[in-house]
């Protein structure tokens, strides 16, 4: 999922990594703008659209540990070369034939941290928050494999996510074949544009927005993936005394408290294409990955 501020820097915008980078940036920003892959120690499905096209979009790909292993598994798969930028990890689960292959073969810079304080994620994190002082940089951080498995690696990940996303201007998000979720600041005013939204999608053949899409079974039709329309809106780490948004189906009028043992926003829908968020703490949103069939063809170029 991509993210860019707005012009007024009391907004924060977030959009689909399915969407193309706004129009109004200009060429120079285009030139900068970053996207950072983490991928984590979980198996990568097969047929995985969503993966292919993290990979694909992204600038630059850390493995982080064992996240190496699943990467080499996939392209052994596929008959396919996924060569990271860099493998960064305590290096405890990455294997000594997969080590050789991306170290001796493809010359991939291999760092081991043995900081047994932090986990493979934090690690893989402080490569991406030591080199974000460039304030012109367009940096946008997305973890892949971040869900399923062990509760606890899950839990790691979310606390990851308070832990850096604000150093990282929160553009940090969470992805698995079937959710995303990112972080929702305190105080400040946000807007959200996913591709599903009230049981229907963007216009993505009129729009000519979205990045790629999926070859269908003949030539007017095509496989779409993208975020939405179920959705949530967790308070993780502490209660939201009050949260406005406008929508989703069911929207909240900043005059009840979202908790757990209390009220907790799941299985919620988003009904229009921007969904506005204004909470006093911060809490998660998170979205399912849906993937369709439209009557379109593939942009030509």
């Amino acid at each position: 999922m991509s993210d860019t501020k707005d012009e007024d820097k009391n907004i924060i915008s977030f959009s689909s990594v399915f969407f193309k980078k706004n129009s109004t940036n200009n060429e120079q920003n285009n030139q900068q703008s970053e996207r950072v892959l983490i991928i984590l120690n979980y198996p990568i499905p097969k047929l995985s659209p969503l993966f292919d096209h993290l990979w694909n979009s992204s600038t630059i790909r850390i493995a982080a540990d064992g996240g190496a292993n699943r990467l080499y598994d996939y392209s052994k798969e596929l008959g396919l070369e996924y060569i990271p930028n860099r493998i960064r990890g305590d290096l405890d689960s990455l294997k000594p034939n997969v080590r050789s292959y991306y170290e001796d073969q493809h010359n991939v810079t291999i760092e081991q941290d043995p900081c047994q304080d932090t986990n493979d994620l934090d690690k893989a994190l402080q490569i991406c928050y030591s080199s974000n002082n460039d304030k012109g940089n367009d940096r946008r951080v997305i973890i892949y494999g971040a869900f399923g498995g062990r509760f606890d690696q899950e839990m790691a990940s979310f606390a990851a996510l308070y832990k850096w996303a604000p150093k990282l201007d929160y553009q940090l998000y969470l992805y698995s074949d079937e959710t995303c979720a990112f972080l929702i600041p305190a105080n400040i005013k946000c807007e959200i544009r996913l591709p599903y939204y009230n049981d229907t999608h963007h216009s993505w053949e009129k729009d000519k927005k979205v990045d790629e899409v999926v070859d269908g079974d003949d030539d007017n039709t095509a496989k779409i993936v993208g975020e939405g329309p179920t959705c949530g809106l967790i308070p993780l780490g502490c209660r939201c005394e009050s949260i406005t948004t406008s929508g989703l189906k069911w929207d909240l009028d900043g005059t009840t408290q979202l908790e757990f043992g209390g009220l907790v926003s799941s299985s919620n829908r988003i009904m229009e294409p921007i969904v506005r968020v204004s909470s006093s703490h911060p809490i998660i949103f998170t979205a399912e990955i849906l993937e369709s069939e439209i009557e379109a063809k593939k942009e030509q170029g």
